[in-house]
């Protein structure tokens, strides 16, 4: 039986640049960071956002996942689900983060979009009801 999402991945130059953009400006939790295996040039980076349970794993390109090379720097097609995203806009724009698209307000919700120290674009999106939730 299927039961959740475990991971998502995303792609990055600089696992430690990554890692710090994610921990620090996001406040996303640090849920692993290992050797893939003894001797590996790059790390299994696992990070999850506050009051979620899917990890997000920053995974350095190697030549095992040559094939998502175009991808790397794109919109990842991945949203995160926020509350009070002008508030939180304020927020991470006074941290650095950069933000390709301000919060936007439609009718199914409202969106923002900002890039990561990797130049992947993440989409931000909070219900019609402003909750989030």
């Amino acid at each position: 039986m299927i039961e959740t999402l475990d991971s998502v991945c995303i792609f990055v130059k600089d696992q430690d640049r990554a890692k710090d953009f994610y921990t620090r400006l996001l406040g996303f939790k640090l849920f692993r960071d290992m050797p893939l295996y003894p001797g590996a040039p790059n790390r299994w980076l696992a990070v999850i956002p506050p009051g979620g349970g899917t990890q997000i794993i920053l995974y350095q390109m190697d030549e095992n996942w040559q094939h998502y090379r175009e991808v790397q720097g794109q919109s990842q097609a991945m949203s995160f689900k926020v509350s009070e995203i002008d508030a939180l806009y304020a927020e991470l724009s006074a941290r650095g983060v950069k933000f390709t698209e301000a919060p936007r307000h439609e009718p199914w919700g409202t969106s923002a979009t900002l890039e990561d120290s990797e130049g992947n674009r993440l989409l931000l999106v909070q219900d019609p009801g402003g909750t989030g939730s």
